[in-house]
């Protein structure tokens, strides 16, 4: 086979491109007119779905100079199916486009996996510059002991009196309640028990490999959330979920058990998708007239994740193409990966690896990590980055919505060190007003499912915080020059982390407010297929001038708002603007008023305004007034 492509595939050999993109009907004609490089495709994507003549979706093609090339189906029902093509390096393909890889074993408790995890880290703490020194560090309120490498394994809670030493910290997903009421938990009932003795039969498997992996790799310490923070006690829940920051920022690495949903799924993950099991040898023509095989390896990477990827400008390998496994969609592990100096990923693809220099993994030799994830490198003091932390942590899964501040407050804390800032239930006192122009992430197609928002059942945070309702939220980033000033703004912790849920808090601002009405009259020329409130201006002279669309903070699953009703009188607070063409558009929350507490309201919603003419005209006999928002 030689490095002739076709009108399908041309692509492969252009320098300028990284992507191209063709249907299966054109793939299957190319493929009777003989093009090598689309039969070779065919063959490759053939293993991965048997029944592929009979389908009609599209086939990506993502190439990384010096990888395997990614290739990716998208049938016309959403579903993806993903796999990779590569060489071995002592035998190149004469098609530049298929890049080297190594082989990935059957099952990540090889020896072959425990020998390269040892390597990884010891070139980390021996070669390099910005990566942590791996010396001991004070080890946590309580660890578990599992004993010295050359002794019998007998595991124990341990609590040391400022004690240094190297530990292990476990990242995982608990599963679902029925199976987290499940999982072994350290209580104030058992912990003088498990002080002498943790059973090692009712740890869950998952528990059971990390032990294996702690032991193997010559560690003693391990920390485990359920057995290291007394369950079911509030007081030092609250008390150790603001200590997150030093536990997985200190500890040697951090094992994530990627792969698994809960602790039945373990970290060790026999016949994973990218093992040899999975690999399909297709012969094809080497270098120098030489024969040589490619290879199609099936992952279970996503379709989404992959673009993720790519937009990151990072490699689909290494440590991102743990994107779209279980523990990537559980919100506690955004802050654990976050913190961590190293991580091993056991995922079901491949054992990985990450830290501040390198990202690796079993397939691909190391890459350059151009991702800055650890905090002393994103905090650059832009109330953006926290925003986009947020916008990212919150399209994770939470079991108990209460934990929705306290699973980020060891990011809070680090933060809160670094910035010498106020946190304000969520939001950052130098990032207002920046950081209240958040709103709910939403759909405005109506034939995608609806991403539903509501309140907590009992009060949580202010309404002009992020956190005083359920789902993912997304900032407004736009430049824009603001004109309502921040006064005051407090809040009262309710709990013994300051990073937690409040008792009670407001902000003050100075700005431009005005009355409007709140219309579910849907008879307006919206751009959008999806109905919202409509919004018109109150004041005197203004003929209910039409302002736009509320986007509402709450939502139900029906599509309806329980917050706003017809026709009743709200406010907008212009916060900021910036200019777009010959018109401007103005940010605003939209608020009731509380007729209990003078020139005090509450959050209900955002509004962009666009209009026509200019800021002054807008603003226009109405004065500046001194607001509450509660």
């Amino acid at each position: 086979m030689s490095e002739s492509t076709c009108e399908v595939c041309w692509g492969l050999n252009a320098s300028d491109t990284d992507r191209i993109h063709f249907e299966i009907e054109e793939l299957i004609a190319s493929v009777k007119d003989g093009c090598a490089s689309c039969i070779l495709l065919w063959k490759a994507l053939e293993h991965a779905m048997p029944n592929l003549s009979q389908e009609d979706g599209r086939v990506d093609l993502l190439q990384d100079d010096g990888r395997p090339l990614e290739v990716i189906y998208l049938d016309h029902e959403g579903s993806r199916k993903l796999l990779d093509i590569y060489c071995h390096a002592d035998s190149p393909t004469s098609c530049s486009w298929i890049g080297p890889s190594t082989e990935v074993s059957i099952d990540s408790s090889s020896d072959e996996c425990f020998a390269l995890a040892e390597r990884w880290i010891n070139d980390c703490i021996t070669e390099h510059e910005r990566c942590a020194d791996g010396e001991p560090q004070l080890l946590p309120t309580r660890v578990i002991d599992i004993g010295a490498a050359e002794q019998p394994p007998r595991l124990r809670l341990h609590i040391p009196q400022n004690e240094s030493a190297r530990y292990v910290a476990l990242s995982h997903c608990w599963g679902s309640p029925e199976k987290a009421a499940r999982t072994i938990k350290m209580t104030a009932d058992n912990l003088s028990q498990f002080q002498t003795e943790i059973p090692w039969i009712k740890l869950t498997k998952t528990f059971q490999d990390a032990v294996i992996i702690t032991r193997r790799l010559g560690i003693r310490y391990l920390w485990i959330d359920s057995l290291c923070i007394i369950q079911g006690d509030a007081q030092d829940w609250a008390i150790e979920a603001s200590k997150m920051t030093t536990v997985y920022a200190n500890a040697f690495f951090v094992i994530a058990a990627s792969g698994a949903t809960d602790g039945d799924g373990g970290c060790f993950l026999g016949s994973r998708a990218a093992s040899v099991e999975g690999v399909l040898p297709i012969e094809c023509s080497g270098v120098g007239g030489r024969k040589s095989t490619a290879y199609a390896r099936r992952v279970r990477r996503s379709y989404e994740d992959s673009r993720r990827i790519t937009r990151s400008a990072q490699s689909v390998h290494g440590w991102m193409t743990g994107l779209g496994q279980p523990l990537e969609k559980r919100a506690w592990t955004y802050q654990e990966e976050k913190l961590a100096n190293r991580i091993l990923y056991y995922t079901q693809d491949e054992l990985q690896w990450r830290c501040a220099t390198f990202n690796a993994c079993e397939c691909s030799p190391p890459s350059v990590n151009t991702l800055a994830h650890d905090l002393s490198r994103t905090q650059d003091g832009n109330s953006e980055v926290w925003c986009r932390m947020v916008l990212a942590y919150t399209q994770r899964e939470l079991t108990y919505i209460s934990d929705r501040l306290p699973a980020l407050s060891g990011i809070a804390t680090g933060w809160e060190l670094s910035e010498n800032d106020t946190f304000c239930a969520g939001l950052w006192r130098r990032g207002l007003p920046r950081q209240l122009l958040w709103m709910r992430s939403h759909e405005m197609d109506t034939s995608i499912p609806v991403i539903s928002s509501k309140r907590h059942p009992e009060y949580y945070a202010p309404t002009w915080s992020w956190a005083s309702i359920t789902g993912a939220v997304d900032f407004i980033l736009d430049r824009l020059e603001f004109h309502a000033r921040i006064v005051d703004c407090e809040t009262e912790p309710s709990t013994a982390n300051r990073f937690g849920p409040v008792r009670s808090g407001h902000v003050t601002l100075m700005g431009f407010l005005i009355p409007v009405k709140a219309s579910m009259n849907w008879d307006c020329k919206s751009i959008w297929s999806k109905k919202m409130p409509r919004v018109t201006d109150n004041r005197p002279d203004r003929n209910n001038q039409y302002l736009g669309e509320m986007l509402p903070d709450i939502e139900t699953e029906t599509r309806e708002y329980p917050e706003i009703e017809e026709e009743e009188c709200y406010h907008i607070l212009a916060l900021g603007h910036n200019s777009v063409d010959t018109w401007i558009s103005i940010k605003s929350l939209v608020l009731r008023q509380v007729q209990s507490t003078p020139n005090a309201y509450t959050r209900v919603g955002l509004l962009e305004v666009r209009h026509d003419g200019t800021l002054k005209t807008f603003f226009s006999d109405t004065q500046e007034c001194r607001i509450t928002i509660l």
